[in-house]
């Protein structure tokens, strides 16, 4: 803290004149010293009490606005936190299971939006050229609806799918759904599709050549145990 005694009473002026321009400006290390009693001496004092205060609101100023940036920081590390979360609950939510040699299957529910059928897609190509099967069932019975968006996100997922090799099957189209496709006029006549997952599963098996004579055949393993 600067203190500067001065005993000439205009440079005393003065000098207040230049401390208060000194505190509009920033700065409240200066204090003034005075070492007579006369009516600047009442003046001086309470500009020094002046400084004194704006100093201790300065403070509290700062450490509230320290304990604001660290709440901030706190809840962007929560929301971060609950993204996070969300995302492995989507990525739970749209499971790619490998359910037979060759055979994939996508079971779809609840409400689909873009974000997580974008999700899904990204899953159900990753598993593809993973497990490298060709056949991959997207089964949406527990969909209740879809929009012009999500049904877009399905078309590109079945063309994806197809440049990889792979052919999709779209089962459990509910008859609601339907009427939407229909509707919007989105066009599915390039994608196969099945009434129920049973019926995709039979279609997938008989093509690749897993059902004979309507029984589930299992492919033969070899083993070096004697016959």
């Amino acid at each position: 803290m600067n203190s500067t005694t001065i005993t000439n009473a205009k440079e005393r002026i003065e000098h207040i004149e230049d401390i208060l321009s000194s505190v509009a400006a920033g700065d409240l290390d200066l204090r003034i010293e005075s070492e007579f009693e006369d009516d600047l001496t009442g003046v001086e004092q309470a500009i020094n009490l002046l400084i004194d205060d704006l100093t201790h609101e300065l403070k509290k100023s700062l450490k509230l606005k320290q304990e604001m940036e660290e709440k901030l920081m706190k809840i962007q590390e929560q929301q971060k936190t609950i993204l996070q979360q969300q995302e492995d609950l989507m990525e739970l939510s749209s499971p790619v299971s490998k359910v037979w040699e060759n055979i994939l299957i996508l079971p779809v529910i609840g409400t689909l939006d873009s974000q997580r059928t974008q999700i899904m897609m990204e899953n159900l190509l990753q598993k593809i050229v993973t497990t490298g099967c060709t056949t991959a069932i997207l089964d949406i019975t527990g969909v209740p609806t879809v929009d012009t968006q999500v049904a877009n996100h399905l078309l590109k997922t079945v063309t994806a799918a197809r440049l990889l090799g792979a052919e999709c099957i779209v089962s459990g189209i509910s008859p609601a759904i339907a009427q939407t496709i229909v509707h919007l006029g989105i066009n599915l006549s390039n994608i196969l599709t099945k009434a129920t997952l049973q019926d995709a599963m039979i279609y997938a098996l008989r093509k690749n050549e897993q059902l004979i004579n309507g029984k589930v055949v299992l492919n033969q393993i070899d083993t070096d145990e004697p016959k």
